[in-house]
Parts: structure tokens; sequence; C-alpha cells
């Protein structure tokens, strides 16, 4: 075997032509400044401004909505059911975070100048922040109507809320090539099941289980955010070297 001749037909396989205008592009490149340009700084506000405006508007208008009905049937009706309807705000957190994976756009995103968990973790916080404000004025505003002290009233809406993130966040991660009807399946079954759990456990909302709700949240939280780094570890880009 001529290795020599191998490497030389490597050599013609892989040759390069030479670029055509090659100086006219440069001179009109140096003549546009472009050469001596920076690249513009983007901030965090306007990062996140980006990020706001990215997110789908039908899922901005689901959580508003949703969150009004929420206060509108806590202001009529003032029993333990309206709480149960919290697990459906999580469905556009779940649903919006693994959009881009559903339509394969991650390598793009991985390409892109920023990198794919900053956008994942700009879209979490900018979701979850919105609807956790949205239930805090929610419960400022139908607290009266309850004999619930506000802490009562924030963990009974907040624990169904955490208890729907955490399960759809742990369905995103196992069941990747879903088109994310489970999440909203997991956040609707898990409405059904606090809608339901007073009926089989009368004494759920009792003043003297509010430590367990309290400890079941505190579990909730830490679960979630455990779930939400490994999912943005296994987004973290390759490493070339």
């Amino acid at each position: 075997m001529n290795h020599k001749n191998i490497t030389e037909q490597i050599r013609e396989l892989g040759f390069a032509p030479e670029p055509e205008r090659k100086k006219e592009f440069f001179r009109r490149v140096g003549d546009m400044g472009l050469l001596t340009r920076r690249p513009v700084v983007i901030s965090h506000k306007e990062f996140l401004a980006i990020q706001f405006f990215y997110i789908e508007k039908r899922i901005w208008l689901m959580s508003g909505l949703l969150l009004l009905f929420i206060a509108w049937i806590c202001c009529r009706h003032t029993g333990n059911y309206p709480f149960a309807l919290t697990p459906l705000l999580a469905a556009g957190i779940l649903f919006e975070t693994g959009r881009s994976r559903r339509w394969n756009m991650t390598e793009l995103e991985q390409a892109a100048r920023f990198s794919a968990r900053a956008v994942m973790l700009a879209r979490i916080f900018l979701l979850s922040a919105v609807n956790t404000a949205g239930l805090l004025i929610v419960i400022l505003a139908v607290q009266p109507f309850f004999s619930y002290t506000m802490v009562q009233v924030f963990l009974y809406m907040m624990v169904p809320y955490l208890t729907a993130s955490l399960l759809g966040s742990v369905y995103e991660r196992s069941h990747r090539a879903d088109q994310g009807w489970g999440s909203v399946l997991i956040c609707i079954l898990s409405s059904v099941f606090f809608a339901t759990a007073s009926s089989f456990f009368n004494t759920l909302y009792e003043e003297n289980l509010i430590v367990l709700w309290a400890v079941v949240f505190i579990f909730l939280s830490c679960g979630l955010t455990v779930c939400i780094r490994k999912s943005i570890t296994e987004r973290e880009e390759p490493l070339w070297s």
C-alpha cells in the first residue's frame, strides 16, 4: 500500500478552493465598519424581556384567565374545592419549558448566542414568578371570604400547585418524546385528587394539620428545585476541545 499516494488523494479531495472576490468582501466589510464593531451587549433585563415575548401568548392568556377564575370561584364558593384549581396553572409552565425539545429546536438554541440553560432558566423564572405573584394576589383578595388564616390559604393553594409542578417535571424528564399532553393530564389529575381528597379525609383542612401542610410544602419546593436543576444540567451544551 502506497501511503504517499493515499495522502495525496486525501489532500486533493479535502483541498478547499480559493475564495472568489475575497479582497472585495473584506474591503466592503471594512468600509461598513464591521471589522471593528463590538457585539451589542444585552443586559439581564433585556434578555428577560426577549424571553417574555417569546413565550406563547396563549400561555399568558391561559394563566391570567385561570387566576381570575380561581379568584371568582373562591369569592362565590368558600368551600375547599376551589384550592384544587391551582394545579392547572402548572400546565402552562410544563408545556412551555418542553416546547423547544418537542419541536427539535434544542440544537439550534445550543448554537445561539445564549445557552439553552440560560433560556430555560429565564422561561421557568418568568412563568413561575408571574404565576406565584398572581396566586399571592388572589390569596390576599380571597382570604377574607374564608375562615382560614392567611398561612392556611397560602398552603392550601400552593401545595396542589407544587404537587402538579413536581410530578409534571418528573414526567417531562422521563418521557421526552411526549408532546406535552401527558403533563397536562397530570395537572388535571392532580386537580381532581385535591378536589376529592377532603371527601375521604375529613380532617385534611383542619388547623391541627397545618404543620403537615407546611412540611409537604417544603418537601415539594426542595424536590422541584432538584428536578429543575437536573433538567437544566441535562440540557447543558457539550464542550468541544
